[in-house]
């Protein structure tokens, strides 16, 4: 199955190399059947932790969310405050 995915902030230092466009385009990712956001994680090599917040199709979600081919799926990393 292939998702969309969005990387936001510093995350966008996980986009692979070979996904074409600027750094804050969606790009498509590989998965096998049964991933979850975890998977997709895994897969880009983002540390535990370093994502603070993922989205499905425009909806929040926890990492553990299974997802499905043509899903859209936005990574954001921890804001800094003041």
């Amino acid at each position: 199955m292939n998702v969309q995915v969005r990387l936001y902030g510093a995350l966008r230092r996980y986009r692979p190399a070979d996904a074409p466009g600027e750094a804050h385009t969606p790009f498509a990712a590989p998965l096998p059947p049964a991933a979850t956001v975890d998977t997709l994680l895994a897969q880009l090599g983002i540390p535990d932790g370093l994502a603070s917040a993922a989205a499905v199709n425009d909806e929040a979600v926890e990492t553990d969310h299974p997802l499905s081919d043509g899903d859209r799926v936005s990574l954001f990393p921890h804001s800094a405050g003041g």
